[in-house]
């Protein structure tokens, strides 16, 4: 399965969403200082955090290295300008998707 998540250029957003067969807490924002967009991620049963300011990086899986085995998620320029986003642009230019676990090739 593929997901868009619902991200969106507000410069503080908070939301849930299901991931496979787990629900996750998403704290984004938006640094001004550094310009980067960052991601939280919780378990959202248990509030425990995952991440901690991840930040928004075109073409990185943002999961891979932490290993938490709930698949990948791909930040995706929209446009092929090859930008990550500005303040304006999160979900919208760029959207951030996830690939479940059947999704990803071993």
């Amino acid at each position: 399965m593929i997901l868009e998540l619902p991200f969106s250029n507000d410069p503080a957003q908070t939301f849930v969403t299901q991931l496979g067969d787990k629900k996750y807490g998403f704290d984004v924002k938006f640094n001004d200082r550094s310009g980067v967009w960052t991601l939280d991620l919780s378990d959202d049963a248990t509030k425990l955090p995952l991440l901690q300011s991840v930040p928004l990086v075109l073409g990185c899986d943002l999961l891979e290295a932490y290993n938490l085995g709930i698949g990948r998620m791909l930040v995706m320029d929209t446009t092929n300008r090859g930008k990550d986003a500005a303040p304006a642009d999160l979900g919208d230019r760029v959207k951030v998707y996830w690939f479940s676990t059947d999704e990803v090739l071993p």
